[in-house]
């Protein structure tokens, strides 16, 4: 078999035999590609000792002058924008990418072992915390209201809270946010959202299990939907805040104010992989979705009951799947009272789908979330344990 020869080419730098190769934007031969490398990578910059008015010529097969070579090299097309870097091996600048076992400081073979022998960890007990909330929803209402549907009754108990917790994304809020606070905070949440519950007469009618079960399913959701009410409010009535664009900057957290070593042994940035620790507020489209829909305290009622109960019903299936769809039935068909009879709008439809979408949008998050929280889990990277961690988890 008759072999074909490669024609020569000519180095456009040095005129030796190239073989047609082209590097770095230029037909060259190797050796003047390793130095046109080794000359751009170099912290040693080369000069020109005839004043740049050198020959250019070879001598004993090496070049005079390295800086005229370089200058030739970039008259020739050769550029450091071809350049691949960080590919050896040996290159100390390279940056291990952080695996689960160094991020854990724990060896690949023992990560999904059981603890760590020496690592201690805190007991927070939530036993009266969840027997003041049955207390309080065996006793009922504070008082008796006279209000002719559900719906009404939960919006009226719904406009104090609004009012109560509309500063609450202040940045200003608290000096340092630890342990203490954080339980205050989600005591106070949990109490609010099961005095709303009270106001739903045949929530009440239901048996105290499934009550606690429902109500610790559905408050952490209820808070999202009931924070962005809020901050809508806020965007509202700030003119700063009005003119705003999307994306913007609305609150921000000073994160030496949070003390997380209560909770984990990691920082707060780390931490913010596994749960929702948002230390920032932005004008984003979730946002936008409720300036836009402005609810009246019946709709952003309707809201959070549909958000809830849609959840929970998911959530257990079963018994608690039924009640939660007779829930929404009650309260859909005093919505459909509220516009026809009290608003003169029978046609609410394009309405109510903007109401859906942003419950939508706030559930997907969650979903979302939820597969980071159980990794949290998995990994075991908190430094507590909870007498009711079904409080926290979501299935």
């Amino acid at each position: 078999m008759k072999m074909l020869k490669i024609p020569e080419s000519p180095c456009h730098v040095c005129g030796s035999e190239s073989n047609g190769m082209y590097h770095y934007g230029a037909q060259v031969c190797r050796a003047c590609a390793a130095f046109f490398r080794r000359a751009l990578t170099s912290p040693y910059p080369k000069k020109c000792r005839m004043n740049q008015k050198c020959d250019f010529l070879t001598k004993n097969g090496y070049f005079k002058c390295k800086f005229c070579r370089l200058k030739k090299c970039y008259d020739v097309g050769m550029s450091s924008e071809n350049f691949q870097l960080n590919r050896d091996v040996h290159n100390t600048a390279y940056r291990i990418p952080e695996t689960v076992g160094t991020f854990l400081s724990r060896s690949n073979l023992i990560i999904f072992s059981a603890q760590n022998s020496d690592s201690v960890k805190s007991v927070i007990n939530l036993e009266n915390l969840i027997e003041k909330a049955m207390e309080i929803m065996k006793q009922g209402p504070e008082s008796p209201i006279f209000i002719k549907n559900s719906l009404e009754k939960l919006s009226f108990s719904l406009g104090p809270i609004l009012k109560t917790n509309q500063n609450i994304n202040s940045p200003n809020y608290g000096r340092i946010y630890g342990m203490d606070q954080s339980m205050a905070q989600i005591e106070h949440e949990i109490l609010t959202v099961t005095k709303w519950l009270t106001h739903f007469d045949v929530f009440l009618e239901l048996a105290p299990k499934l009550q606690i079960q429902i109500f610790q399913a559905c408050w952490n959701l209820w808070w999202k939907l009931e924070r962005l009410a809020t901050t809508a409010m806020e965007i509202r009535r700030n003119e700063i805040m009005k003119k705003m664009k999307r994306n913007s900057l609305l609150y921000k957290f000073d994160k030496t104010r949070i003390d997380v070593s209560w909770l984990t042994r990691y920082t707060l940035e780390e931490l913010k992989f596994f749960l929702d620790l948002p230390t920032e507020f932005y004008l984003d489209d979730l946002t936008i979705e409720m300036l836009d829909l402005d609810p009246s305290d019946i709709e952003l009622s309707f809201m959070l009951s549909q958000l809830c109960f849609h959840y929970v019903g998911k959530r257990f299936q079963g018994e608690i799947l039924k009640i939660a769809e007779k829930f929404q039935e009650i309260l859909a068909n005093d919505l459909h009272d509220y516009y026809v009879n009290e608003m003169s709008n029978p046609y609410y439809m394009k309405r109510l789908a903007k109401m859906m979408r942003i419950n939508n949008m706030i559930q997907l998050e969650a979903y979302k979330n939820r597969s980071r929280t159980e990794l949290a889990y998995v990994f075991d990277i908190f430094n507590v344990e909870i007498s009711h961690p079904e409080i926290f988890r979501d299935y």
